[in-house]
């Protein structure tokens, strides 16, 4: 049995879960939205500590990451780019592979279509695992978490 972390990375608020792996149906234990203050480096700093906080707590084996995309404005991916720069520092601190996914590949294990809607994938995450997500960030975590148990398994 293997325990996943899965991060959906944001600047402001990023998405987290726990799965368990198991041979039949991953089962995801936890979920939740990190909140970050909308000041540099103040939001890196915040990240940095909850994330080790559920590290230390939850002791996953290994993390999954939706990987970046370019959209329409360089700034956001800049942005993005720092902080999955204290994601991946602090999953090597504590000695975690990191397996990355498209937001693609993400939207494709969950709902079955790669180009699905934000909407798409929380009423997939409820469905599933009868879980209301707070946030679309915490959803889209959930569905990170689950494709790692799907094509990792």
């Amino acid at each position: 049995m293997v325990k996943v972390l899965g991060i959906d990375p944001g600047n402001y608020k990023t998405g987290f879960s726990l799965f368990l792996r198991e041979k039949t149906k991953p089962k995801l234990i936890k979920s939740g939205t990190i909140k970050l203050p909308r000041k540099k480096p103040e939001n890196f700093k915040a990240l940095f500590q909850e994330l080790n906080r559920i590290i230390e707590e939850e002791n996953p084996d290994e993390i999954a990451l939706e990987s970046s995309f370019y959209g329409k404005n360089p700034q956001t991916i800049i942005k993005l780019g720092e902080v999955r720069g204290v994601i991946l520092l602090t999953a090597s601190l504590h000695n975690l592979p990191v397996h990355e996914y498209t937001p693609q590949q993400v939207k494709n294990a969950i709902t079955g279509y790669g180009w699905s809607r934000k909407e798409d994938i929380y009423l997939m995450v409820e469905k599933l695992f009868g879980v209301k997500a707070e946030t679309f960030d915490e959803a889209d975590a959930i569905a990170v978490g689950f494709c790692h148990c799907l094509y990792s398994s």
